[in-house]
């Protein structure tokens, strides 16, 4: 196969699974926490923020794409010509704000693009910035596109704080638990093959 042609379907199902992932982790989001929203996609803990920074972490542009056509999966009930600019816009910052914040860092150095080398500092500034310019992003966009019920001084604070405990629980129970997934995927590779007998008589 050619390699452009391979490149292309591994970042096409890179994307596909992105957006699956990030839209069924929205849902159990909304299971677990429903009675923790502040307004309509503003939340005190939402886990998807976590998963975003997850994706983009370990996919680059493919995970922060997968998220943008998520957000638009979920939200395509309420798409209209008055509403298209809005939506495409949200799931722009949803899904490129994580990216942004991630290669900034990595241009100074204060990120490391191996995920397992993390050091709990270096997450606790990538998440707390992520943060700050996600909620920031949304309250803009949601100002300048006349989102109803907006009130960007306000709903800043609680998608911050929603977005920054999210992000943490995700990305903390998942270095917790990398050493052991790393272990057991190795023990995984190493395991010797069982030796199979010729077929015939």
């Amino acid at each position: 196969m050619n390699r452009r042609i391979r490149q292309g379907l591994e970042m096409t199902a890179m994307v596909a699974i992105s957006a699956l992932l990030y839209v069924e982790f929205f849902r159990l989001n909304e299971l677990m926490f429903a009675r923790l929203e502040h307004i309509q996609g503003v939340n005190w803990v939402f886990l998807p923020a976590g998963f975003r920074v997850l994706l983009v972490l370990c996919m680059g542009l493919p995970g922060a794409a997968g998220i943008l056509m998520g957000n638009c999966w979920l939200d395509r009930d309420n798409f209209s010509a008055d509403t298209l600019y809005l939506l495409l816009a949200t799931g722009v910052v949803s899904g490129f704000t994580p990216w942004c914040v991630k290669w900034v860092m990595e241009k100074k150095r204060l990120l490391t693009q191996q995920l397992q080398k993390l050091s709990a500092r270096c997450l606790l500034q990538f998440v707390l910035a992520y943060a700050a310019a996600n909620a920031l992003g949304h309250q803009l966009v949601w100002w300048a596109l006349d989102r109803p019920g907006t009130n960007p001084w306000v709903d800043v604070w609680p998608m911050f704080v929603g977005d920054a405990i999210g992000a943490l629980m995700i990305l903390y129970t998942l270095k917790l638990m990398l050493p052991a997934l790393l272990v057991w995927a190795t023990r995984f590779r190493s395991k010797p093959r069982a030796k199979t007998r010729p077929a015939g008589r």
